[in-house]
């Protein structure tokens, strides 16, 4: 194994080793494509092993939530695996989340083990995490791969495609192509004939959609002149030389041929370059995509950032358990289900976008911020913040922060942080402002250098956007000072 080490690797087994000896599990997960795959993964293993196993999915794991999380808990309909869980006495294992939260985790629950790969507060015989062993869980590998690596450990290697599918619904491809630990996984997905990689245009709908619809529907990025206009796409395609139809139905990206992509994609560049779209958002549609050998052509789970995007629909829609489902294998009336709630979320993500265009963006002195107060649900604002570079409503030299009402608690707004790499490269850590920034105001939060979320008490929302204006000012200063 190449891409990691041997130390990684006992690490990994003597985890593995130590989960095992255990019977009855709870498996609990965070509601995004990586944490959905990460939930699948370990599922799938521990019943390989004839182990009773449920699962549940959650938005946050806090001092709010951390009760819900015991076996019995019977509210989270569509976010649940379970089934008869009132006799339930269980292990709880959690992936793509914990680390951040294991002093909460030692104080209330007995018997846990943790699957992560965000930054950790401390090590625990319990805990397995990237960050321990020298590896960049915010870049090099997932809170999916990280249980793939446990699954493998187990002796179940059947879903590295899933992995890969995590990788991306994380993000960890945003600079064009998966590294670090994310190739071994890629690497076992190609030896076992699930995963084709190429270089090609990295955008939504290459499988799935009509040419027009894939250009039309495209709002990340932006695409001037023909996002949000399927007949102006039309005329795009066809003043290319490129035939719509072919003598049949409209064709999707996959169907064209080689000199036909080139035209295709030559052409979206140049429209790019020539509006004057940053430079990190052209190149970070074009590079590796990842095709999933396994599902049928055409279809949304064929391609990787489509079925990613599939998961985090189902995670932002509250019905997660389709997703789990779905990586498990469903491919009947579950996988129906799911494709119905793609659809709600890409037009929910669309009228986002539409709102943040009729509000203000504030600018502060070190980051640019807007509170959709209940207009964009806290679902989604996230990601909603992180559209609104390439939709240049916000601009790129500044970290993001998105505000929105908790919709469980008035008393309470979550907040979303995007970041981009070249922010990152300057000094910017999100996780680290977050979690300081929150707890100074008497909420929590955390998570990686690019991306990372809270929760705070609506009353402190002035005080707590002053606390990160001089953090993210006090991080660039201190990268600034050790480079000089």
């Amino acid at each position: 194994m190449g891409y990691v080490s041997d130390e990684f690797l006992r690490g990994i087994e003597e985890f593995s080793k130590r989960l095992i000896e255990n019977d009855n599990f709870l498996v609990v997960s965070h509601h995004d494509a990586d944490g959905i795959t990460a939930c699948a993964i370990i599922v799938d293993a521990l019943r390989h092993h004839g182990k009773k196993v449920e699962f549940q999915i959650m938005k946050q794991l806090d001092s709010t939530t951390i009760g819900t999380v015991n076996g019995h808990d019977h509210e989270l309909q569509g976010n649940s695996g379970h089934q008869n869980s009132s006799n339930f006495a269980c292990t709880i294992v959690f992936t793509d989340m914990g680390s951040g939260q294991l002093d909460l985790l030692e104080k209330t629950l007995d018997n846990f083990y943790i699957i992560d790969h965000h930054p950790p507060l401390k090590e625990h015989e319990r805990q397995i995490n990237p960050h321990f062993f020298g590896y960049d869980g915010g870049c090099e590998v997932s809170g999916a791969g990280m249980a793939y690596f446990v699954a493998k450990a187990l002796g179940r290697t059947n879903m590295a495609d899933i992995a890969v599918v995590g990788a991306v619904g994380d993000m960890q491809d945003s600079t064009g192509a998966l590294k670090g630990v994310n190739r071994q996984i890629l690497e076992d997905a190609q030896m076992q004939g699930t995963i084709l990689v190429e270089n090609d245009i990295r955008m939504f709908g290459r499988q799935s959609r009509t040419l027009t619809q894939m250009l039309a529907y495209n709002s990340d990025p932006f695409l001037p002149g023909l996002t949000g206009d399927e007949i102006a796409c039309a005329h795009f395609v066809r003043d290319l030389c490129i035939e719509l139809e072919a003598g049949g139905p409209q064709r999707s990206y996959v169907s064209l041929s080689g000199d036909e992509k080139q035209k295709l994609v030559s052409a979206i560049y140049t429209l790019l370059v020539d509006s004057k779209t940053p430079d990190f958002i052209i190149h970070g549609m074009f590079g590796e995509v990842y095709t999933l050998l396994r599902e049928q052509e055409g279809t949304e789970l064929r391609d990787a950032k489509e079925f990613a995007t599939m998961m985090n629909a189902c995670g932002r829609q509250d019905m997660s358990a389709l997703g789990v489902h779905v990586c498990l294998g469903d491919r009947g009336v579950e996988l129906e289900k799911a494709r119905k709630v793609l659809k709600k979320h890409r037009d929910m993500l669309r009228s986002g976008i539409n709102y943040l265009k009729t509000i203000k963006v504030n600018k502060a002195e070190n980051f640019c911020w807007f509170d959709a107060t209940s207009e964009i649900s806290e679902n989604i604002v996230g990601i909603i913040a992180g559209m609104a570079y390439s939709a240049r409503i916000a601009p790129t030299g500044m970290p993001i922060i998105a505000l929105a009402d908790d919709k469980d608690d008035e008393a309470m707004k979550k907040v979303s942080a995007r970041a981009n790499w070249g922010l990152v490269r300057s000094g910017i850590h999100l996780g680290n402002a977050m979690r300081d920034c929150s707890t100074k105001v008497g909420g929590e939060g955390g998570g990686h250098n690019i991306a990372a979320g809270a929760r705070i008490p609506k009353d402190k929302k002035d005080e707590f956007l002053k606390c990160l204006d001089k953090m993210f000012g006090e991080q660039k200063r201190e990268l600034h000072t050790l480079r000089t």
